[in-house]
C-alpha cells in the first residue's frame, strides 16, 4: 500500500517538538518525502484553544458540509509502499512528532487531545480496508480510546472521526488539478484528529485574533506563510 501523511498545522514547518529540538524536522526529514508533498483543500479551522491560549487547527464537518474548506499538505512516506505493520509503525511515528516519548495512537491522559485517523482513497478495495481498520481499531482500543473519537467536534456537528479509527472526510483534493492523479495513487493517508476546546462552539475570526497576543509560536502567520490557510484568515488579519 501506498501512504502519506495530511498535516494541517506545525508539524510542517515546526523543527522542533516542544523542548525537544530537531525532532519534527528529524521525523520529516527521515519518514517523508518532502520534495513530493502536495498542496489540498481540507476541512480544517482554528478550533483548539492550546495551553498557552491561543488557537491551533482542527478538522471541522461543519467546514466540510459548508464546503469553507482550507489548504493543507499531504506528504508521502519516504519508503512506500508499506505493509499494515508498516502503515502502524508510520501512526506511531506521527504520534511521537505530535509529542515525544509517547507513541500513543491515542495522546492525553485523562483528556485525550488527539485520536492519530486514518482515511482511504474510494477506490481501495473493501475487503482490505475492513481488515486494515479491524487492526487498527485494536491498537486504538490497546490506548485507551474509549468513547473519545465521539468528541472530535464542536457544537451540533458530527464528530471527524469513526469508532474504527476511519477519518469521516471526503477524500482529498489537490489545489492544482494537475497533481491529483499524482494524489490518487495513494491508498491512505494518516492525520492528526485533534479534539476542540472548547466543546460548545467553534470561536469566531475576533476571538481568534485576540487570542494572537498569546501565540509565541506565531502559529497563525506561520501557517499562512507555509500555505496552511481557513476559509477565516483574511477576516481574522483585517480584525
Amino acid at each position: 500500500m501506498n501512504g502519506g501523511i495530511l498535516i494541517i498545522g506545525s508539524l510542517l514547518w515546526d523543527p522542533d517538538q516542544g523542548t525537544n529540538k530537531g525532532a519534527r524536522k528529524k521525523w520529516r526529514t527521515k519518514r517523508l518525502n518532502m520534495d513530493k508533498k502536495i498542496h489540498v483543500f481540507a476541512p480544517i479551522r482554528y478550533g483548539r484553544l492550546s495551553n498557552e491560549q491561543s488557537y491551533t487547527m482542527v478538522f471541522s464537518k461543519e467546514v466540510e458540509n459548508n464546503k469553507k474548506l482550507g489548504t493543507a499538505y499531504i506528504i508521502p512516506f519516504k519508503n512506500n509502499p508499506v505493509t499494515w505493520k508498516g502503515l502502524l509503525y508510520q501512526a506511531r511515528y506521527l504520534s511521537t512528532a505530535e509529542r515525544a516519548n509517547d507513541n500513543k495512537l491515542v495522546k492525553g491522559n485523562k483528556e485525550k487531545w488527539c485520536i492519530i485517523g486514518i482515511l482511504f482513497n474510494p477506490k481501495f478495495g473493501q475487503a482490505q480496508k475492513d481488515d486494515i481498520l479491524r487492526k487498527f481499531r485494536k491498537e486504538l482500543e490497546k490506548d485507551e480510546m474509549g468513547e473519545n473519537h465521539q468528541n472530535l467536534k464542536a457544537g451540533g456537528e458530527s464528530s471527524i472521526l469513526k469508532e474504527t479509527g476511519e477519518i469521516d472526510i471526503e477524500w482529498i483534493k489537490a489545489v492544482n488539478p494537475i497533481l491529483q492523479k499524482e494524489l490518487d495513487q495513494l491508498d491512505f493517508i494518516l492525520a492528526t484528529c485533534t479534539q476542540p476546546k472548547p466543546l460548545a462552539s467553534y470561536p469566531n475570526s475576533s476571538t481568534i485574533k485576540n487570542a494572537l497576543n498569546n501565540d509565541t509560536r506565531n502559529y497563525f502567520y506561520n501557517n499562512i506563510q507555509f500555505g496552511i490557510t481557513t476559509f477565516q484568515d483574511r477576516e481574522i488579519i483585517l480584525k
